[in-house]
């Protein structure tokens, strides 16, 4: 198969999304589900594997006794849309999603584990040249930088949490799972922004990373690092000052030691200068 015709496949299959809410589209156009499918779908999507009805049926319908639930996910499974091809490939005990449905997940954690990637060879020295110091990763010695990840896919996996409007024990779980694993990209990325001195795109990744868990400390920590290393040690302050007294008036607790003796070593650089 040619890449042309690889290509109109992809667009030909149904398409499943799960970040930032529920969403099947199939030529282009979204296909309403009803809400037990909704879950079924999502279910089969998560767990990345073949799964017993047994299973299935526990997990969507937990406060409903056994012949029920079973005749519960016979009707989600008939209620199904069905386009060219079955969303679900079922047997006689086993359920699996189709290998025809694209989904939205693994693109967006392979995404984040690149962008991830690419902040710890932006943060690590080169080797040495045949002489002279190490090179380094940000072109400041006339090589070209490692370039960021594509930043449309980045931008939306960075931006979205997986079903949030979704309860269900085996979503939250998996959604933390993927919000952590967000945050860690996010600062990632404002560390290797920083690391090459584009601090406005370290800024905005470090701003996002504390929006999306403003009690986080390591976000802020990013955001006074970017602050300090532009020059800004007034704004780095302000916004250390604010942490403090969100900190202490939301859990009772100070920064971190660290982050303390960071900000105190900032203030006596800055009267060193003066």
């Amino acid at each position: 198969m040619d890449e042309h015709s690889a290509e109109q496949r992809s667009r030909d299959l149904p398409q499943l999304t799960l970040m930032g809410g529920f969403d099947l589209r199939y030529a282009g156009r979204s296909v309403p589900v009803a809400p037990a499918g909704r879950r079924l779908l999502s279910l089969l999507v998560l767990s990345r594997r073949t799964l017993t009805r047994e299973h299935v049926a526990g997990k969507l319908w937990p406060d409903t006794c056994g012949d029920r639930a079973a005749g519960c996910l016979r009707s989600a499974l008939w209620r199904l849309p069905r386009p060219e091809r079955p969303l679900v490939v079922a047997t006689v005990s086993t359920l699996q999603l189709s290998p025809d449905i694209a989904t939205d997940l693994a693109a967006v954690e392979d995404t984040l584990q690149r962008v991830i990637a690419w902040s710890e060879r932006s943060e690590r020295p080169a080797p040495p040249g045949p002489s002279g110091p190490p090179r380094r990763h940000d072109g400041h010695d006339g090589h070209a930088a490692a370039p960021p990840p594509d930043l449309e896919p980045a931008d939306h996996a960075l931006s979205s949490d997986l079903l949030p409007e979704a309860w269900d024990e085996w979503v939250i779980v998996e959604r933390e799972r993927l919000h952590q694993m967000r945050l860690h990209a996010l600062e990632s990325l404002a560390r290797g922004h920083r690391s090459a001195g584009r601090f406005g795109r370290a800024l905005d990744a470090a701003l996002r990373a504390v929006a999306g868990e403003p009690l986080r400390e390591s976000a802020h920590r990013q955001v006074i690092e970017t602050y300090l290393a532009e020059g800004n040690t007034g704004a780095a302050l302000r916004h250390f000052g604010e942490l403090r007294e969100l900190l202490r008036t939301e859990l009772g607790l100070e920064p971190s030691p660290a982050l303390c003796r960071r900000m105190d070593s900032a203030v006596a650089a800055l009267r060193t200068r003066r």
